[in-house]
């Protein structure tokens, strides 16, 4: 499987083993992306994301080694204290992503196997990933991770579901994301909800995305 590069765009996505619950209740979603901004904010800008019952979607950009020192350099405090992984700085100790990954991944099961009293996996393998190369398909991808409760019948429209990053967007909830970057590259917040309503009645090839 290709390394995560610096730079690069990706689609990472993964479910439950045996397509089996990976949140059961509120807090757990909450719990998720506590520990994913923990994990993975020194390492990746993040563009879209979505929790489903028994799966999951992201889209990032890998951050550069000197992206990652800025990072850490204007964010010392936080790693001190804690609110970030890590307290080496990455110019001695880049890093890596999939590791990263892996850190979120565990201390998730951990969590879940804690709180359901349960042993053993909790999440189908490695995660999969897609390097996205294509602006075009960039945009396209965050309506379509936006569009995965609807297309699985949870809810009818976008603002229905409260798992997902297009609330990000739409009511500026504190997060992750980088709404700023995504709004420009739309080419304004009209074209964002624009977009995705026109991607909201497409008919989207099984595996044009994935994860089915």
């Amino acid at each position: 499987m290709e390394a995560l590069k610096e730079g690069c765009y990706y689609h990472i996505y993964n479910r439950g083993a045996g397509r089996n619950k990976l949140f059961f209740d509120k807090s757990d979603y909450r719990v998720f992306l506590k520990k994913y901004g923990y994990y993975l904010s020194p390492v990746v800008e993040t563009f879209a994301w979505c929790l489903i019952e028994n799966h999951f979607h992201f889209l990032f950009r890998m951050k550069t080694v000197q992206e990652q020192l800025d990072f850490f350099e204007s964010n010392r405090d936080h790693f001190k204290t804690g609110f970030y992984h890590g307290k080496i700085s990455p110019e001695k100790n880049p890093f890596l992503a999939s590791k990263q990954i892996s850190h979120l991944m565990n201390s998730y099961t951990r969590y879940i196997n804690r709180k359901k009293n349960r042993s053993g996996t909790l999440i189908e393998g490695p995660f999969k990933r897609i390097r996205i190369v294509d602006e075009l398909n960039l945009l396209n991808l965050i309506c379509y991770i936006h569009r995965n409760p609807i297309h699985h019948n949870i809810v009818k429209n976008y603002p229905e579901y409260p798992y997902s990053s297009f609330h990000d967007y739409t009511k500026k909830r504190e997060s992750f994301i980088e709404i700023d970057q995504v709004i420009s590259r739309f080419g304004g917040m009209e074209n964002f909800k624009q977009a995705h309503a026109e991607f909201r009645l497409k008919v989207i090839p099984t595996r044009e995305f994935l994860l089915e």
